[in-house]
């Protein structure tokens, strides 16, 4: 078995397309790696400095903001990375349409904040941290770079910009945790943390490819993207409310130190969703192309996808799970003792975010994505409503099992109601018997 491992990693590592893509996976790991040992030992101080109370405000403020960010995106993401592949002459084009559409999109985004701020019944404070975090969103703008880095895979320049701006970010941080800043200031590092990754992608953009100034902006492409792009649009929002409605319902339903303990515990969990995320996009080139060679190829590869983002979940989720009492107290002490319920629960649903987002993009390459939007709508429904009595009836602990839930029904269950989605749940159920792998391995 260990040889013919070791002849597995061999092959692989000669094959020059999978040295090329796992290259940019390296870059992509590295850097989200370095951000995550990071983010999360500034998070833990800052955690620890503040209290339930205040961080759980400061997570409300960032949470209003990412229910409305989706409109900033336009679902644009994935459809512009997978035109860029396929029609790399037409990049001015591409890229110089994405970024209006985007800008656009951004300023729909702040006025909705905008609004959704004012019927609130926040008090003053509470919008200023919500208002200061949206206007970050302007420079988001030039994410339309990171689409092009992507599509070439050159992932080494997303990575740099987003390590320096994080690095940078976090000490900031810091600073103002241990001197004892007001929440604004906080508020102002997450507005410049997008500014900063932006300016990076620009740099990079100039100095290695072209200048912005050669962009175009045509009307018949951006039809083109919409068009196919709406549907990711939808399921984006639906996608952010089901992600971060809980910690406004928390708040709303059991008060700040509860939207605290909750938001300790979802990011102890959610610094290991890069993993699948990155992943997918890493070799999502590749899958699109495997799709270009045959319906076969493209299928078998979704189901060695599909088995590795399983893989690489049950080794997470198993020891957190396991070690989750000594983990929260000994990074965040005390009084987060109430996040460790939440961990052994909300840990589970690293393996549906991971199946989920290779269903994403198997959906992507079939132009399947109304059913995207269909699926996690139903899921964000679902998620409100066990939310609402959960929480009432369970406390925080209800929250994550709503979440888990919520994530089965959309993940596995939806995608079998609907014929030409019913392949994708039947994929994702193999995935548990890991067949293509295990077969793979006896061929050696």
């Amino acid at each position: 078995m260990v040889n013919k491992t070791v002849k597995l990693i061999r092959a692989a590592w000669q094959h020059q397309g999978l040295r090329k893509y796992g290259a940019n996976t390296i870059w992509l790991f590295s850097e989200k790696i370095i951000r995550m040992l990071i983010g999360f030992t500034v998070g833990v101080y800052v955690a620890r400095q503040l209290g339930p109370s205040k961080y759980g405000l400061l997570n409300y403020a960032i949470s209003f903001c990412a229910i409305f960010s989706f409109i900033s995106s336009l679902g644009l993401d994935s459809i512009v990375v997978r035109e860029l592949v396929k029609f790399p002459e037409n990049k001015d084009e591409l890229l110089g349409t994405t970024f209006w559409l985007k800008a656009i999109g951004v300023l729909l985004m702040l006025g909705l904040v905008c609004a959704g701020a004012f019927l609130s019944k926040n008090d003053v404070q509470t919008n200023i941290l919500v208002l200061i975090i949206a206007a970050g969103y302007l420079f988001q703008t030039f994410q339309t770079i990171d689409f092009y880095f992507q599509a070439q895979v050159m992932s080494k320049y997303i990575a740099i910009s987003q390590v320096v701006a994080w690095t940078l970010v976090s000490a900031g941080r810091v600073f103002f945790a241990y001197t004892g800043a007001p929440l604004m200031y906080f508020a102002v590092l997450e507005a410049a943390n997008m500014a900063l990754m932006s300016f990076g992608y620009l740099f990079f953009y100039i100095i290695k490819v072209s200048h912005p100034f050669h962009w175009k902006f045509k009307f018949d492409t951006a039809k083109g993207l919409l068009k196919d792009s709406w549907p990711l649009l939808l399921s984006g929002a639906a996608g952010m409310i089901y992600m971060r409605i809980d910690q406004v319902m928390i708040k709303e339903m059991l008060g700040n130190a509860s939207n605290g303990q909750y938001a300790v515990a979802i990011r102890l969990c959610e610094i290991f969703n890069f993993l699948p995320i990155l992943t997918c996009s890493s070799f999502f080139p590749a899958i699109i192309r495997a799709k270009k060679v045959s319906n076969k190829h493209f299928e078998h590869r979704m189901q060695l996808l599909y088995e590795a983002m399983l893989s690489l979940s049950f080794a997470i989720a198993i020891p957190i799970a396991l070690l989750a009492q000594p983990i929260v107290l000994i990074l965040f002490g005390k009084p987060y003792q109430g996040a460790i319920s939440i961990v052994i629960i909300y840990i589970w649903r690293l393996p549906f975010v991971a199946l989920g987002t290779a269903a994403g993009k198997w959906m992507i390459v079939k132009k399947l994505q109304i059913y995207s939007f269909v699926f996690v709508a139903f899921g964000a429904i679902a998620n409100i409503v066990l939310n609402y009595f959960l929480i009432k009836a369970l406390g925080l602990s209800g929250c994550a099992i709503a979440t888990i839930v919520a994530s089965v029904l959309f993940v596995v269950i939806a995608p079998f109601l609907f014929h030409k989605t019913r392949f994708a749940s039947i994929q994702i159920l193999k995935a548990f018997l890991f067949i293509e792998t295990l077969h793979k391995i006896r061929r050696l």
